[in-house]
């Protein structure tokens, strides 16, 4: 079974009540979504999201993938840390 990243905004339950009160959506009521799901195909782990947002609704399509925010950053080149990744002097032979 492969692992998808799901990454989106979503807005909480109650926050959709207000919404519906008052015709704007508050700040507050924003969430992020960043989470991994287990399931064995892409539409699996969307109806997973939908489900592990408990009633609240996405204010857009939520980014799936299955590379990790780690690869995507070595891809990127990005800098690392540093003392982080620390690797031990090479032995001469």
């Amino acid at each position: 079974m492969p692992a998808f990243w799901i990454e989106g905004i979503f807005i909480s339950p109650a926050g959709l009540k207000k919404a519906k009160r008052t015709g704007k959506i508050a700040e507050a009521d924003k969430e992020l979504f960043a989470r991994t799901i287990w399931a064995e195909t892409s539409a699996e782990a969307l109806r997973l999201a939908d489900e592990a947002i408990q009633g609240g609704k996405w204010l857009e399509k939520p980014r799936l993938s299955q590379i990790t925010e780690e690869q995507r950053m070595r891809k990127q080149g990005a800098p690392e840390l540093p003392g982080l990744f620390v690797s031990g002097k090479k032995k001469r032979k």
